[in-house]
C-alpha cells in the first residue's frame, strides 16, 4: 500500500546503493519512498559477498597502513585505462572516506579490513586492504521484515574471513536459527533496519516503467499498471542493470554467452526511462564480468540460476581451456579480468574461440576439493564429464584431439616446478589468495595426472552491467551536451561507473556505487528543502 503523504524522494531499486541514497536522504530530513520491482528487498547486492572498495578508509589508518590519495589516483587512472576522467576519479577519491563513516554513524553495521591486495598488486599506487566487509548482523530488531529481505541461496552465515579460517559448525547452526546474516545479505538488513529507523517507506512487487515531468522537471513516476507516484524532490534511479534484457544485451554488449549471475530483474528499466528523456551513458559495453557456470536444476525466481566461479579455477590441479583444448588466460586472475578473456577475437579463424570453455581437473584436485555445489566427499554428479583418458574426455566434449593432451603435457611440466611461463599464474600476491596454502611450491599449480579426468563447462558470464546513465558531481543524471535533467538521479548500475572498463579490487562494483550514492542521496534532499545534518 502506497503512503498517502507524497514523498520528498522516490528511490526506485533497493540493492545497496538505493538503500544508501535512501538512507542519505532520509538523514538529511527527507522523508523517502523505496519501490523495488521484485518481491524482495535486495537487490543483486543481497546474494553478493558484501565487500566494499573504499581507498582512503578509517580501517587502514587505524591499521597503521594509510592510504595516499595521489597513489590511489595513478592507480585508478591505469585500472580504468585512461576512458575516465581525472575529474571523475577524484572526484570519487575525495567522497570516498565519507562512506564508512556514514556507515558507522548511521548504521548499526560494523565492518573488518579484508586483508588482501588490490587486484593489480603490482601496478604504481596498489595497496592492500583497501577494502572492507560487514561483521555478522543480528536481524532480530528487523522482525516481520526479515521475510521481505533477499539472502543468498549460495552463502551461509559466514564471513570470508571465517571461510577461509573455518568455523565452528554449532556456530553456524546457531546463526542459522537466529537469522543471523553475513555478506551481501548482512550489509543490506543492515541497510534496511537503518532506513526504517529513519521513516523510509519500502514498498516491492512495483515495477517502475515511466517517469513524470512538470515544468521540465521530474517530479513522479508511474508503474507499469498505470498508477502515479508523486515526489517533491524528484526521482532516484537505483533499479540495477540491464543483464537481463536480451535487446539490450544484443545492442550493446561484446557477443558471449553473456550469462548473468544476478537475481533475474535487472531488465534495464531504469536505463530506458533515463534514454527517453534524452540521458547521456557511458561505458554501455561494460559489465562486472566473471566466469560462470550453471547447476542444471538450479533456479531463482523461476529461472535458471548461474553461479560466478573463482576459486576452482585457481586451485591447484586445474586449468580453464577452449574448444581447441587451449589455455588463454590466468586462472587466478580476478575474475573480472578473467571474464575479459572470452571475448578475444581471433582475425584467422575469424571467431571468438574462447566462448566454449571448461575447466578441466583430475581425480586428485576432485578428491581435495569442493568444486561449485559438489563437496570433495561427494560423488561425481552426470554433469560432470569424466574419462580414463585425456583423449577420451576431450572427445566426449568436443575438445579439438590432441589438444587438450598437448596443452597439459606442457602445463604439467612447467607445474611440477611451480612455474607456469604462458601466463604467469600465481605469480602476484593477489592470485596465491585464490590458491591453496598448504600446497607448494606454487598454492595455485599442481599437475594433472591422476585419472579419471573431468571437464565441466564454463561460460562467459557477469554479475551485473556496469555501463548506464551520466551523472554529475551531486548524482544528477545529464544529457550528452553536459545539461542536467532536473528532478533526476541515479546510482549503482543503472548509471555509468567510475570504474570504467575496470575493476581495482574486491568490492570495486559496491563501494564506489555506495559512495555515489551517498552523496546523491544528500544532493536529492537538498533539493526538496531539506537541511543536511549527519
Amino acid at each position: 500500500m502506497l503512503p498517502e503523504a507524497t514523498p520528498d524522494l522516490v528511490v526506485v531499486g533497493s540493492g545497496a546503493a538505493g538503500l544508501m541514497a535512501a538512507l542519505s536522504a532520509a538523514v538529511a530530513g527527507a522523508k523517502v519512498l523505496v519501490l523495488e520491482r521484485s518481491p524482495l528487498i535486495g537487490g543483486t547486492s543481497a546474494i553478493s559477498g558484501g565487500q566494499i572498495w573504499s581507498p582512503l578508509n578509517a580501517l587502514m589508518e587505524r591499521a597503521g597502513a594509510a592510504d595516499d590519495r595521489d597513489e590511489a589516483l595513478d592507480y585508478l587512472s591505469r585500472v580504468t585505462l585512461g576512458t575516465v576522467g581525472e575529474e571523475r576519479l577524484s572526484r570519487y577519491l575525495d567522497a570516498s572516506p565519507a562512506l564508512l563513516e556514514c556507515l558507522e554513524a548511521w548504521t548499526e553495521l560494523r565492518f573488518f579490513q579484508i586483508e588482501r591486495p588490490d587486484y593489480h598488486p603490482d601496478f604504481i599506487g596498489a595497496r592492500d586492504g583497501r577494502a572492507f566487509e560487514p561483521l555478522p548482523y543480528d536481524t532480530t530488531r528487523l522482525g516481520g521484515w526479515r521475510s521481505r529481505i533477499r539472502t543468498s541461496p549460495l552463502r551461509g552465515p559466514a564471513t570470508s574471513r571465517e571461510l577461509r579460517a573455518g568455523l565452528d559448525p554449532d556456530l553456524l547452526a546457531e546463526r542459522r536459527v537466529r537469522d543471523v546474516r553475513t555478506q551481501g545479505a548482512g550489509l543490506v538488513a543492515g541497510l534496511v533496519q537503518a532506513c526504517l529507523d529513519r521513516g523510509v517507506a519500502f514498498e516491492s512487487d512495483i515495477r517502475i516503467t515511466d517517469l513524470m515531468l512538470e515544468g521540465g522537471a521530474v517530479r513522479g513516476c508511474r508503474t507499469s499498471e498505470g498508477s502515479t507516484i508523486r515526489s517533491h524532490s524528484g526521482v532516484m534511479l537505483a533499479s540495477g542493470g540491464f543483464e537481463w534484457n536480451d535487446a539490450l544485451k544484443d545492442a550493446f554488449l561484446a557477443p558471449a554467452d553473456r550469462a548473468p549471475t544476478s537475481p533475474p530483474w535487472n531488465e534495464g528499466d531504469g536505463l530506458l526511462m533515463g534514454l527517453r528523456l534524452g540521458a547521456g551513458v557511458a561505458h554501455m559495453t561494460e559489465a562486472w564480468w566473471t566466469a560462470a557456470v550453471q547447476v542444471p536444476g538450479e533456479q531463482w525466481d523461476g529461472r535458471p540460476m548461474t553461479r560466478n566461479i573463482v576459486r576452482e579455477l585457481a586451485l591447484p590441479g586445474s586449468i580453464l581451456v577452449n574448444d581447441a583444448g587451449q589455455r588463454f588466460v590466468n586462472e587466478a586472475s580476478s575474475y573480472h579480468d578473467l571474464g575479459k578473456a572470452f571475448q578475444h577475437f581471433d582475425p584467422g579463424g575469424y571467431r571468438h574461440p574462447n566462448l566454449t570453455a571448461w575447466l578441466v581437473f583430475d581425480a586428485r584436485f576432485k578428491r581435495r576439493y569442493q568444486i561449485v555445489n559438489v563437496a570433495a566427499a561427494a560423488p561425481a554428479p552426470d554433469w560432470f564429464q569424466q574419462a580414463d583418458t585425456l583423449a577420451e574426455l576431450a572427445a566426449n566434449v568436443g575438445i579439438a584431439p590432441g589438444g587438450l593432451e598437448s596443452t597439459i603435457r606442457r602445463f604439467n611440466a612447467a607445474a611440477r616446478d611451480g612455474q607456469d611461463p604462458d601466463f604467469r599464474r600465481g605469480a602476484d600476491r593477489h592470485g596465491l589468495t585464490y590458491g591453496d596454502p598448504e600446497h607448494g611450491p606454487n598454492p595455485c599449480l599442481a599437475p594433472l595426472t591422476e585419472p579419471p579426468f573431468f571437464a565441466i563447462p564454463i561460460l562467459h558470464g557477469n554479475n551485473g552491467t556496469k555501463g548506464g546513465l551520466t551523472t554529475d558531481d551531486q548524482g544528477r543524471v545529464v544529457r550528452f551536451d553536459g545539461s542536467v535533467i532536473a528532478g533526476l538521479y541515479a546510482c549503482g548500475n543503472v548509471a555509468a561507473s567510475p570504474m570504467g572498463p575496470g575493476y581495482p579490487g574486491t568490492g570495486g562494483s559496491l563501494g564506489p556505487a555506495m559512495t555515489e550514492a551517498v552523496v546523491a542521496g544528500r544532493a536529492a534532499a537538498t533539493a526538496a528543502g531539506m537541511k543536511a545534518h549527519a
